[in-house]
């Protein structure tokens, strides 16, 4: 991979200007390339592509998940100090891995289910939830990586012992 494909063109003035630490550029790789291969789905599909580069002259630069969540993440999170970035990349892989284990192997009654219920909590409520309902809002996001994205277990070795460690720690 050349750098072009590791860091979307859309962020390089940030990192050529020196607003982004090599912390924070390794960080931004991990991202898009963690997501990429995870991920079986594009953010826009090839023919979406087209007819843009048709309409406009020129690709648009967020093609893969991958690319989404990397430039979301160095702009969105731009301010943050390192460790607060790097608190935000540990909680996106968590998510990632957690949403292919809680939903790969649940039918569709399940996803359903989700739906429902926190259309519910939403349309009831603006605010001050439940841990109950926290935790249902936060799956319909988990829900949304998974089907979005099309997650696959394509996770490193080491990913899922972080992972698991990480619920081991969190569970003490």
């Amino acid at each position: 991979m050349n750098m072009e494909e590791l860091i979307n063109e859309s962020i390089m003035p940030m990192l050529n200007d020196g607003t982004v630490s090599i912390d924070r550029i390794n960080n931004l790789i991990y991202i898009k390339t963690f997501v990429d291969r995870i991920s079986t789905k594009s953010y826009i599909d090839k023919e979406t592509a087209r007819q843009l580069h048709k309409k406009y002259g020129v690709n648009p630069n967020i093609i893969t998940w991958g690319d989404y969540f990397q430039t979301e993440m160095a702009v969105s999170l731009m301010v943050l100090p390192d460790d607060e970035f790097n608190r935000a990349v540990e909680t996106l892989k968590f998510d990632m891995v957690a949403s292919w284990i809680i939903f790969c192997e649940k039918d569709g009654s399940f996803f359903e289910w989700v739906e429902s219920t926190h259309a519910m909590i939403k349309e009831n409520k603006n605010g001050g939830y439940t841990e109950e309902e926290e935790e249902i809002l936060h799956l319909k996001i988990l829900k949304d990586y998974y089907t979005n994205l099309g997650l696959i277990n394509n996770f490193t070795e080491s990913e899922m012992s972080w992972f698991t460690g990480f619920q081991e720690a969190t569970a003490i």
